[in-house]
């Protein structure tokens, strides 16, 4: 509900409404104020967007959500990968003017030299920090744009295999840790996010086997820890 004060000669106006930041301005005539507070009270009703800062642009927004709220989420690195790639396209425009045509220019821009798929977790990273930045900072948008945009669908299933002979070359030229996560992944299928995040402590020396409590599908699981010996390893 909108409250008015006089200040002098200004009418400070006041709105405090459930789910909004306080929203305030002053006029220097009473029934301007009223005419402003009735029509951004109509406005928050329809949850348009009345307060996102003017100069606040998208790169902005991904930058807060890159440093406050990917680092939370597994496989962050990934995350702020494609932040800072979004982040590089949409420094120069404003959260408030974001629009389906700006996300469109950006997707047939970028699926030039990527994947639907990979497009497609890109966009997400900007759809979530939208909705974050709405639900949570006060950043509120009338219509998430990422919400119209529609991605080529594609064909992501895997059927290539080490052909002969690959297997060993890579074994052969690689050295140290790298050979180590080769013929790992070679001998477990693990994921190289799994690979990385092994601990000693997840190690069961003498069942041979492997704990992986961080999965991608969130449910841990236990593989046998047992390497073959690689000709030219």
């Amino acid at each position: 509900m909108a409250t008015i004060r006089h200040r002098g000669t200004a009418c400070h106006v006041q709105i405090r409404k459930v789910g909004y930041p306080p929203v305030t301005k002053s006029f220097s005539s009473i029934t301007v104020a009223k005419r402003w507070a009735k029509a951004t009270e109509a406005d928050m009703e329809r949850q348009f967007s009345v307060s996102i800062p003017s100069a606040l642009t998208v790169s902005d927004l991904l930058e807060r959500y890159e440093c406050e709220v990917i680092p939370t989420h597994k496989g962050n690195r990934q995350e702020i990968y494609k932040s800072k790639t979004l982040r590089k396209y949409f420094s120069q425009i404003r959260l408030c003017h974001l629009s389906v045509s700006d996300v469109r220019q950006y997707r047939d821009l970028r699926l030039k030299t990527i994947s639907p798929i990979t497009l497609k977790r890109e966009l997400a990273v900007l759809s979530s920090a939208i909705n974050h930045g709405s639900k949570e900072w006060g950043i509120f948008v009338a219509k998430n744009p990422v919400h119209s945009i529609t991605i080529p669908r594609t064909i992501n299933s895997r059927s290539r295999r080490l052909e002969a002979g690959e297997e060993s070359k890579l074994a052969s030229e690689s050295t140290g840790k790298l050979q180590t996560i080769i013929i790992l992944a070679l001998e477990t299928g693990m994921r190289r996010g799994e690979i990385l995040n092994i601990k000693k402590s997840h190690i069961d020396f003498a069942r041979q086997t492997l704990l992986i409590p961080l999965t991608k599908t969130d449910t841990p699981r236990t593989i046998p820890f047992i390497i073959k010996s690689h000709s030219g390893a």
